[in-house]
């Protein structure tokens, strides 16, 4: 693929992620409530895990931030966010109101992209991948260039701790050759 513009090969990875990413959102639209959950913890426990090396190399590669700072707002993104969520209900009937004569009902959407600021590119990551697939979704990420490589790692954390957890294949993807092209 030497011989192909760095823009086409970018554009043709957003389409394959994007294909991988459609089949996944097939599968977990019928996974249960429990199997979510499942998936949910393993990835706040991944989040944890990772959340200072993911810390130190955001503000290497992209000069915002201080570590500390980064490493906390990892933990909020992924094990506060799992306890803020984890009893939500997000899909059927989620309220009924008999004045208005009204129901609110959710259903999964399929594919969501998910576009990563360099500000706060791993938490980000985190936040977005952990609130897809607690609503059924799969996500593919596109990162901002100057915060590529750890949006990357962070995505791929969140991919396969969901993976080791039952989450099918492609169900978090991310560009790995960022360009307005891929995103578009």
């Amino acid at each position: 693929m030497e011989n192909f513009d760095y823009d086409l090969r970018s554009i043709q990875e957003a389409r394959d992620l994007a294909r991988c990413g459609e089949a996944a959102a097939k599968k977990i639209a019928g996974f249960t409530a429990e199997q979510i959950d499942t998936i949910l913890k393993s990835m706040a426990k991944a989040g944890e895990e990772h959340a200072l090396c993911l810390a130190e190399m955001a503000v290497e590669e992209t000069g915002f931030g201080k570590v500390m700072d980064k490493a906390y707002k990892n933990h909020a993104a992924s094990t506060l966010l799992y306890e803020e969520i984890k009893d939500m209900k997000t899909r059927g009937i989620l309220a009924e109101d008999t004045v208005n004569k009204t129901i609110d009902v959710a259903e999964p959407v399929g594919l969501v992209m998910g576009i990563v600021p360099s500000t706060n590119p791993t938490s980000t990551v985190f936040f977005k991948s952990m609130i897809a697939i607690k609503s059924g979704n799969s996500i593919v990420f596109s990162p901002h260039p100057s915060a590529a490589k750890c949006t990357l790692k962070a995505a791929e954390v969140m991919r396969d701790a969901a993976i080791a957890a039952g989450a099918p294949e492609g169900i978090i993807g991310c560009v790995s050759m960022p360009s307005m092209g891929s995103t578009n």
